[in-house]
């Protein structure tokens, strides 16, 4: 079976790169709507090759724009977010480099961000900023980087600026995944290869992600520091809540 999904994913991917991709880049000149159905198509197609069942917690708040910040476990978490809404996400630089990864970012019309250059966050977060001003959604990982998932998610926030420019409502997402009731660790992090994780995700199949919203911020009169404990707070009430990682009493965490 996984090697039928090899297969498939193998397949999917020179569709997408033959067709997907040169329809997308046209749509996206020239604001077409079918831009947003074929991101979401293919997400979805990649989910159900990989093994990967997306189970939304409840309804989008709010309304557009909107900053969503989520914890991160996994490349995974993209796709899935994907395959239910035409978000734009914030990722680092290296990513578009990246094979497959690299170009499912690009399809998706990702922001990109240089980490290792904090003097160019004004300039990322104007830019993020111009992205919800059109009034499309962001998905940013406030954690910087992705985790296992053991401990609660600690939010950094820089980039919660972009709310604050915009008047954006901030939308906390919780991720986990499991095998239908039981939290499992399909995480993608630290040093792990993306074609050994690719492979055992596909041998393994039957994963579900959950992806539960939280309650809408409103940024106005606030700082950007306020912005992220409050995320932070509702992701790990939303993970206790499932019984997910270790659970804390301290969730108003200092934020960097």
């Amino acid at each position: 079976m996984s090697y039928l999904r090899a297969a498939l994913f193998i397949l999917a991917m020179t569709g997408a790169l033959l067709f997907a991709a040169p329809i997308q880049a046209l749509a996206r000149r020239r604001e077409w709507r079918l831009q947003n159905g074929i991101q979401k198509s293919f997400c979805r197609t990649l989910c159900r090759i990989i093994g990967i069942e997306v189970a939304p917690g409840g309804v989008l708040p709010g309304f557009g724009p909107r900053l969503i910040a989520a914890n991160h476990l996994s490349w995974t978490d993209v796709i899935a977010l994907a395959s239910l809404h035409p978000f734009v996400f914030l990722a680092k630089s290296e990513v578009a480099g990246w094979p497959i990864l690299g170009f499912i970012a690009r399809l998706q019309g990702t922001v990109f961000v240089e980490r290792s250059a904090p003097q160019n966050i004004p300039g990322v977060n104007a830019a993020l900023a111009a992205v919800l001003d059109e009034g499309r959604d962001l998905v940013i990982f406030p954690e910087g980087t992705s985790t296992d998932g053991a401990k609660p998610p600690r939010f950094k926030s820089a980039h919660f600026d972009a709310a604050c420019e915009s008047g954006a409502v901030i939308v906390p997402v919780a991720l986990f995944y499991t095998d239908g009731r039981t939290p499992i660790d399909i995480g993608w992090y630290g040093d792990m290869s993306f074609l050994p994780h690719l492979w055992r995700l596909m041998k393994r199949g039957g994963a579900c992600c959950h992806i539960v919203y939280g309650d809408a911020i409103v940024p106005r009169g606030r700082d950007r520091k306020a912005l992220a404990v409050e995320a932070q707070a509702q992701v790990r009430r939303l993970l206790c809540s499932a019984h997910v990682g270790e659970t804390t009493g301290q969730e108003l965490e200092k934020v960097l």
